[in-house]
């Protein structure tokens, strides 16, 4: 590869073995309090950036959602108990502290930058959800409005409001082309089931990610929308042809590359027999080398997804995996525990490096690479504390009213055999709403849904549940129904949870007689029983789709949203 920038190349030539292994590490920070290891990770192990997740105080482990075991441990023994939230911060008061650990970093031999990777992909997918940030829907829902300029709009409202905290690097767009209904893992985060649709709302997402400033990071890299298995509890296997795979599942990678609007791509942790019948993408050199980088010519940076994910982790190991992963191809490695884990991932790259499987001047390509789409992106420079307040942003007139119409462009009413839309506003409902991964603030918290029903209607009720319904829960439902006309239910589907769609099915056919009105943010089985007869279509949980839908369902909103997929339902009358 050509390295034409003689800044960075300065930059290697001085570095020793440990900071160019460290420059291509992603770790993790989870919170809002920076502790000794995060520290450890910036002085010790040169990181190269880290990953946020401030809505958590620890990484958990991935805990598969039918069995309920524990696939790959990554819990620290010494560290913080499960199950407290992390101090609440504003957005100002988190930027001071990515300020802080910039500072860190500044203080190291070359003083490198800290890249700070996140997820924004919309809805309840979003790691910057605090302070009373705008959340746009899942790209799904940006599909549904019928409009690619929105997905433009949106990307870069979003990249403004989370630039000015900090956050730099985002692991989005999806371009996975969800062809599988039932695929617990992409679901609404991909935009569409074609391919043709997600390339053109992908590559607005993109202009508008880039017009801002903001890395975007293309996934699942070559696509994870064919299979019905979640690659964090297992090894996705994706049996389509070549031919198939280069017309479907890479044609949004190929406009996107062809037209330099993707500065990385994230490597999907699942096994496609038509390219490599033997690894996983992730340590694949026919997928990295061969396919991405020689036949589509993508010169951009290759992370990985997080190292840290059942299928990957149990077939190879964590911190051997992320040395293959290099090995194969990768630039970055994603590894999010906050445990041991750090330093036998670090010593594994290390011999790895040392018995020659990674050259030296494979790894300065990597380094390279990094180091130079950092400086493309005015890391070097970069003074977050000069910037605008984040609150700026966030009550910016135009972004707030682009959230809103996006919103009302997207809730849609996906069938409605009964006629009952719009509800009278005197009649008699009962509002059955789930708890979902709000952050339970006042500008977005449970029970949102029957809060903007009350403004909607006279006579509502509430019965909260918790996301996956227990018995007690179950029992309530049964207890109050008869004393309602309307029942409005919740029937959300997030990945990791199992859903109700199944108890849903069977109370719908025990109370026939009853009208149940089904408030979804998928247009699948997975949120969806067959039996359904009403269903208000919202594409994300977050407060503008929410507001919007209860506005529907009172007739004081007509729905905009289109119908966002090739798939339909079957439904049984």
């Amino acid at each position: 590869m050509k390295r034409e920038n003689q800044c960075i190349n300065e930059m290697i030539q001085k570095m020793p073995l440990e900071q160019k292994i460290g420059a291509l590490l992603t770790l993790g920070f989870c919170g809002t309090t920076p502790r000794q290891h995060i520290y450890d990770a910036i002085l010790k192990y040169h990181c190269g950036g880290l990953r946020l997740t401030p809505s958590s105080r620890l990484f958990g482990s991935y805990v598969d959602p039918k069995t309920g075991k524990n696939v790959v441990n990554v819990v620290d023994t010494k560290g913080y108990k499960a199950g407290v939230n992390p101090p609440s911060v504003t957005p100002s008061e988190y930027r001071a502290i990515l300020t802080e650990l910039q500072k860190a970093a500044q203080s190291r031999p070359l003083g490198l930058p800290l890249h700070f990777s996140f997820d924004q992909e919309g809805g309840t997918s979003a790691d910057y959800r605090f302070g009373g940030v705008n959340i746009f829907p899942k790209p799904m829902g940006l599909r549904a409005t019928g409009d690619p300029k929105l997905a433009y709009e949106a990307a870069k409202a979003v990249s403004q409001q989370s630039l000015a905290v900090g956050f730099n690097w985002m692991h989005s767009p999806v371009l996975d082309v969800n062809c599988e209904p039932n695929n617990p893992e992409i679901y609404t985060r991909a935009y569409s089931d074609d391919a043709e649709e997600i390339a053109a709302y992908a590559e607005q997402s993109c202009r508008g990610f880039k017009e801002a400033g903001m890395i975007a990071t293309g996934k699942h890299f070559p696509g994870r929308g064919a299979s019905a298995q979640d690659a964090h509890f297992s090894i996705p296997q994706i049996d389509a042809d070549w031919d198939t795979l280069w017309n479907r599942e890479l044609l949004p990678y190929r406009r996107l590359i062809e037209k330099g609007l993707l500065p990385s791509i994230m490597i999907a942790h699942s096994i496609f027999p038509a390219l490599d019948p033997d690894n996983v993408a992730t340590v694949s050199p026919k997928i990295l080398q061969g396919l991405l980088r020689e036949k589509m010519g993508f010169e951009g940076v290759i992370t990985t997804d997080s190292m840290t994910m059942g299928g990957i982790a149990l077939r190879y190991g964590v911190a051997n995996a992320c040395a293959m992963a290099l090995e194969a191809g990768a630039d970055l490695v994603l590894m999010k525990a906050e445990n041991s884990l750090v330093g036998e991932t670090v010593d594994a790259i290390r011999s790895f490096v040392e018995s020659g499987r990674i050259s030296m001047e494979a790894l300065d390509d990597k380094v390279y690479r990094v180091l130079n789409l950092k400086y493309e992106y005015g890391m070097f420079h970069a003074k977050a504390e000069q910037s605008a307040a984040p609150e700026t942003y966030i009550h910016d007139a135009r972004i707030q009213a682009l959230s809103r119409l996006v919103a009302k462009k997207s809730v849609l009413i996906q069938r409605d055999a009964d006629g009952v839309f719009p509800l009278g506003k005197q009649e008699k409902i009962l509002v059955a709403e789930q708890m979902t991964q709000s952050p339970n603030n006042i500008h977005w918290h449970p029970g949102m849904l029957f809060r903007y029903c009350m403004e909607g209607g006279a006579n509502v009720d509430y019965l909260e549940t918790d996301f996956d319904y227990t018995q007690e829960d179950k029992d309530a439902l049964e207890a109050n129904l008869q004393q309602y006309d309307t029942v409005v239910i919740t029937s959300y589907y997030i990945r990791g949870k199992n859903g109700n769609a199944a108890y849903l099915e069977e109370l719908l056919r025990n109370h026939a007689d009853k009208t149940f009105i089904l408030v979804t943010n998928t247009p699948y089985p997975l949120s969806i029983p067959k039996n359904a007869h009403n269903i208000l279509l919202t594409l994300a949980t977050s407060p503008d789709n929410i507001k919007c839908a209860a506005k529907v369902l009172y007739g004081d909103m007509q729905p905009e949203g289109q119908y966002p997929v090739r798939y339909r339902m079957t439904f049984e009358d």
